[in-house]
């Protein structure tokens, strides 16, 4: 998934689309193995890395909605002078 930079955030952030895909593709391939692994330790291992991989799409998902509120709210702002 290669993209580039629009360098125009408002709703067309590549980087943040792009960072988001990864993190799912890493969750379901980690979830693929950790469904197929005998062994406790490495599953427990991938486990570990699911959870962390939630918690980074989780934030990117916050920071997208405090960007997005950003410009609504300069919209709002920049509508009113008009």
């Amino acid at each position: 998934m290669e993209r580039q930079c629009v360098h125009s955030c408002r709703g067309l952030c590549a980087a943040l689309d792009v960072a988001e895909h990864r993190e799912r593709e890493a969750i379901k391939e980690y979830q693929r193995f950790a469904a197929e692994c005998d062994y406790p330790d490495v599953r427990e291992l991938l486990d570990d890395l699911i959870r962390d991989r939630n918690r980074s799409l989780a934030a990117l998902r916050v920071r997208r909605e405090a960007l997005l509120a950003r410009f609504n709210t300069l919209d709002n702002i920049n509508d009113s002078f008009a």
